[in-house]
């Protein structure tokens, strides 16, 4: 059921009172705020999201979104405009087709985007996402609409989503917030509306059982929010339950607004609440007033409500007030005496003659032409619109050309396809909001936002440093943008597996890589028809057929390779029957750069032609690393997979390698040597080769930011590294790189993260060789095969470039 803001009957409207900020007797103090943001976008270190959200489940935010866009549009010449959710589209008009929040703002500030790349998905596709259970589907659709929007802006404005029957919108706009790494700004209402029928709309009347009006709906509009008394007390306990219900999604909490503040609690609410948040670490900026302008529904709003079009008159003239209902349902010449005998009651009172908006069927040509009639000539009684219901019926071809001939000099005259009843309900229960034609309410709600909005403040939190994070889908974003810029081919031996050909098919679909299948092509085809996969974009190669020349070719190359070990050419057609290690031959000589295994072969099968035949001159001890991808960031654990018990300076080589392929990620790498002792907080053999196993790395990489030994909750947790390492440190507290001591410690640790907290694995991915050769695990999924593919990508990039870094030029050689 829909709420009813306001209806038919009348307005009670509050002055605009002036409220006293909360932070005036501080003004150096915003002062300061307003020149950090400026040395912070100096310095370069600026913001670059800040992500509004009605915690009280309540739309109504565009004086907030309008205030600081007009705020920062002064600061910076690219300010953007995001929805996650596009809601409540406009049905004609400015913008028609679009969010209305999408469309205000771009029409407001003259914004140069492409509107459809302002919100990621419609109100219809988020619901039946949601509905069906593909949550993370809106959260990738979401986000990489975001992350191409956001190229080029200084800062992006954020709005959550504000659509109904989705479930918990807090909990919501809170996972997007985290996965779109924008600080949250909650916007709290003061007004608790209560729902309020159609069928009690008589029993609100006392007009109507003066019979006033002889149709059965109020003529005057009443204000159904039944205002209670709020204390600082509850809104500041609102405020912390919302935030920690923020702060569970992993987002950050930039801190509180009020929105519709009673004008007679202004002060002591601003005073206290103020005080209590700031003892609670929670900023607060102040709260906008329950507006009169803002909250009184405009005749262009009504008129998008009811799918209205315009007849005759102006369309500047919609943007008019609309505080006063009447349904004219009885005579014309009735009619006109009773507006007329209400006006002069109202000047008796000293109050100005009422403009109401006139609802009658579009077969009323009398009390059409009546009223446009009075306003023409001047003589009044004047109205601010009249609404013709029941379209489909005619004025009459006489009436037709009257009104067309003095349109432009006419009040607006809209008509509507509903009936009069069905028009009077949906009137009634207009929600007042600001269309991009909504001028004078923009302009007001500029207005407000700087005289009862600290934006000075805001601007210094979104300035306070904040450490980088790195979540999950960001991650994932980066690989794939790193592989798209460069597609490498990828050969994938095991095509009769259906998860291989599933994401062989999505991999080529998103561009990141080309793919080459081993297999005899009619047999690949045969088991990509069976299971309804389109593998034409893949290449197939017949690794069995002796005719191919490659056999030959791979045969001399991996006699050379393996000639220590005395390896025959027989043999070596022997060895080639193996798809793994024809696969791993295109990788050494360049037909493919990388290779990923495993879905149907062991560990063992699909790692050891890469240990034969891809070591690295230098003899790199090879190792592993997974990527363990946490709710709200992504860690790098190695060697969970390879070497058993490294000796020091193995285990220092671990670190390095590991640091350098983090790094290659776009992961800045903080490295934290594991033990199960803190410094110098204990001893042992154990602790003992961690301590010289750092030492070595300090020596051997001073550029890397290296800590050990040292637990993981020191690592990681900044609380219990504070407690645990005196001095400060740039890795305790926030590793994002873990070296674990032997293949014990590190394969539990992995497993036992992956398992308890449902984190991502991608991995295990073999360092040291000289090109990439990765494995999966026999129960991967498509998507572990995908991800792995697009590391192994990223992988042979790094190599690659590594490889003409080393290589001497010719004037070097010279």
């Amino acid at each position: 059921m829909r709420r009813l803001p306001w209806v038919a009957g009348r307005l009670l409207r509050t002055e605009a009172g002036l409220l006293t900020k909360p932070w005036a007797e501080a003004g150096a103090s915003s002062l300061t705020k307003a020149a950090a943001f400026s040395a912070a976008r100096g310095a370069g270190a600026a913001p670059d999201s800040i992500f509004f959200t009605n915690v009280s489940g309540l739309k109504g935010n565009s004086p907030f979104l309008i205030g600081m866009m007009e705020y920062f549009s002064r600061h910076m010449p690219n300010v953007g405009f995001y929805q996650p959710i596009g809601a409540d589209v406009l049905k004609h008009g400015k913008g028609a087709r679009l969010p209305k929040h999408v469309a205000m703002l771009k029409s407001a500030f003259e914004l140069p985007d492409d509107p459809s790349r302002m919100y990621g998905v419609t109100e219809e596709e988020a619901q039946a996402l949601l509905a069906s259970g593909r949550t993370e589907e809106l959260m990738d659709r979401v986000f990489s609409k975001y992350q191409e929007y956001r190229k080029g802006k200084d800062l992006v404005i954020l709005e959550g989503a504000t659509v109904d029957g989705i479930g918990n919108l807090v909990e919501l706009n809170g996972r997007f917030a985290a996965e779109l790494d924008a600080p949250v700004l909650m916007i709290m209402d003061l007004h608790r509306d209560e729902e309020v029928t159609v069928e009690e709309l008589p029993s609100h009347s006392p007009l109507l059982n003066e019979g006033y009006l002889a149709f059965q709906f109020a003529p005057q509009i009443m204000d159904l929010h039944r205002d209670e008394e709020v204390t600082a007390g509850e809104l500041y306990n609102r405020a912390m339950i919302s935030k920690q219900d923020l702060q569970a999604e992993h987002a950050d909490v930039l801190g509180v607004v009020l929105n519709k503040v009673p004008k007679r609690d202004t002060q002591i609410i601003n005073a206290q609440l103020s005080r209590k948040l700031a003892a609670a670490g929670l900023p607060y900026a102040g709260g906008i007033p329950a507006d009169p302008t803002i909250g009184t529904a405009r005749l262009n709003e009504v008129c998008q409500e009811l799918d209205g079009r315009l007849l005759y008159g102006s369309a500047e003239d919609l943007d008019c007030d609309v505080n006063e209902v009447l349904v004219a349902a009885e005579d014309a010449s009735a009619f006109l005496e009773k507006l007329d005998a209400k006006n002069q009651e109202r000047i008796r009172r000293g109050e100005p003659p009422s403009r109401p908006l006139v609802l009658t069927s579009k077969s009323r040509a009398d009390v059409l032409l009546s009223l446009t009639a009075a306003h023409v000539t001047g003589t009044g009684p004047h109205v601010a619109g009249i609404i013709l219901t029941d379209a489909k019926e005619s004025v009459g071809a006489a009436t037709d050309r009257v009104l067309m001939h003095y349109s432009d000099q006419l009040v607006p005259v809209i008509e509507t396809p509903t009936g009069l009843f069905e028009t009077a309900r949906i009137v009634s229960s207009v929600n007042p909001g600001i269309l991009p034609e909504s001028n004078s309410k923009i302009d007001h709600a500029k207005q407000l936002f700087s005289q009862y909005i600290d934006a000075n403040a805001i601007a210094g939190q979104l300035a306070l440093p904040k450490q980088a994070k790195m979540t999950p889908k960001a991650f994932i974003h980066k690989i794939h943008e790193i592989c798209r810029a460069d597609l490498q081919n990828i050969v994938l031996p095991e095509s009769a597996d259906r998860r291989v050909l599933a994401a062989a098919a999505e991999i080529v679909k998103k561009g990141l890589a080309r793919i080459t299948l081993l297999g005899k092509p009619a047999e690949v085809q045969a088991a990509a028809e069976k299971f309804n996969i389109d593998v034409s974009g893949c290449s197939v190669l017949d690794f069995l057929d002796t005719s191919n020349p490659l056999v030959e070719k791979y045969a001399d190359q991996l006699v050379e390779a393996r000639k220590a070990k005395q390896l025959t050419k027989e043999q070596a057609y022997d060895l080639l029957q193996d798809l793994n290690m024809f696969g791993t031959m295109m990788v050494r000589s360049g037909d493919a750069d990388g290779m990923v295994s495993g879905a149907m072969c062991t560990t063992a099968n699909t790692i050891r032609p890469a240990l034969q035949v891809l070591k690295t001159p230098q003899k790199t001890l090879v190792s592993s690393i997974f990527f363990m991808c946490l709710p709200d960031k992504v860690l790098v654990y190695g060697d969970c997979a390879v070497n058993v018990e490294p000796t020091p300076e193995e285990l220092a080589q671990i670190a390095t390698v590991s640091a350098d392929t983090a790094a290659s990620f776009g992961i800045t790498p903080r490295v934290a040597m594991m033990s199960y002792s803190t410094g110098t907080s204990g001893f042992g053999p154990q602790v003992d080769k961690v301590k010289a196993a750092t030492a070595l790395v300090k020596e051997s990489r001073p550029d890397l930011f290296v800590e050990g030994p040292i637990q993981y909750d020191a690592a990681v947790d900044p609380a219990i590294a504070a407690q645990k390492i005196k001095g400060g440190s740039e890795v305790a507290g926030k590793a994002n790189v873990c070296i674990f001591p032997d293949l014990n410690t590190g394969n539990n640790t992995y497993k036992a993260v992956q398992q308890s907290t449902g984190a991502i694995a991608i991995g295990p991915l073999m360092q040291g060789l000289a090109k990439p050769v990765n494995d999966l695990s026999r129960g991967c999924t498509v998507a572990d095969i995908v991800n792995t593919v697009a590391c192994t990508a990223v992988q042979a990039i790094g190599a690659k470039q590594q490889h003409a870094s080393t290589k001497p030029t010719a004037a070097a050689a010279a």
